[in-house]
């Protein structure tokens, strides 16, 4: 069942039978829903239940494996003049890494809408100076992905192009010189989503798809919080769409350039995924509202 989007959701582009009383459904009057083993089920619009995403299944796949996730906390959203303030890794072991930088004596700020809670003087008061806590991230984050194994990052081409410019900033080594095959393979959620439920109304950042898929998110923002989010959403996301989850992990990472593409075309100033490897520029304030 093909879905055309409505103003309530997915409509169907063909006529099909009703998924509750069997009776046919005439194009474009329907309302379609995920069925309970994926893809899409057609109702008339007074059957049709609360939407909801797919039954997670016990599948096999790459999220069975270790998998690391990624966040950080920064100053602002420009890549290549904001600064981390605070980062964390979350394992699918159990792993958990922590890290506050002082982001050294640059007269930088925070922007209004950021929402971690992070002041650039508690950052300067208690954190590590940048550089080594950046040294300590890379070398863990390359480790990992040296391994083949997946590295999970909530919309990645903020984060990882972020990262890339502050270890250039510091003089410490980027991922890129780190590992020779390629900075690979991410796992972005938001791009999976996007892919497996593109008609779905509604935002997505990453506090709303946690929502949906039910996923505890208590701290959005932060971090550390962040971090664990995305990693178990990854997890929700694979076993909602088997054809997700049966994808090798090249093969996942492929897929994603291709899916994002999809998507950025129609913005056309967006990052490449999963970054682009962005010079640091000088700080600059926040323009005054």
């Amino acid at each position: 069942m093909s879905p055309g989007a409505g103003p309530g959701g997915p409509v169907n582009d063909y006529d099909g039978p009703c998924a509750v009383c069997g009776a046919v459904v005439p194009a474009g009057t329907g309302v379609l829903r995920h069925g309970p083993a994926g893809g899409w089920e057609v109702h008339h619009a007074d059957h049709a239940r609360d939407p909801a995403p797919p039954v997670r299944q016990d599948l096999p796949g790459w999220h069975r494996r270790r998998l690391l996730s990624l966040d950080i906390a920064t100053t602002g959203n420009r890549a290549e003049v904001d600064r981390i303030l605070a980062a964390s890794v979350r394992g699918s072991d159990g792993a958990a890494e922590d890290w506050l930088l002082d982001p050294g004596p640059d007269p930088v700020s925070v922007a209004p809408s950021k929402g971690h809670g992070i002041g650039v003087e508690r950052a300067r008061a208690e954190g590590v100076p940048a550089a080594e806590a950046l040294e300590e991230l890379a070398g863990t984050l390359a480790g990992h992905l040296a391994s083949k194994e997946v590295l999970v990052v909530w919309f990645a081409p903020h984060v990882l192009s972020t990262l890339h410019a502050e270890l250039l900033r510091h003089g410490v080594p980027p991922l890129t010189e780190r590992l020779p095959a390629g900075v690979a393979p991410i796992c972005d959620p938001l791009v999976l989503d996007r892919h497996a439920d593109r008609y779905r109304p509604g935002r997505r950042s990453l506090a709303d798809v946690t929502e949906w898929y039910g996923i505890p998110h208590p701290h959005p923002g932060e971090a550390a919080s962040d971090a664990e989010a995305t990693l178990v959403l990854a997890l929700a996301v694979a076993a909602c769409h088997p054809a997700i989850a049966r994808l090798s992990r090249p093969a996942l990472h492929v897929e994603q350039i291709r899916w994002n593409a999809d998507h950025a075309h129609r913005h056309p100033d967006a990052l490449d995924w999963p970054f682009t490897a962005l010079d640091p520029r000088p700080w600059q304030d926040f323009p005054r509202s």
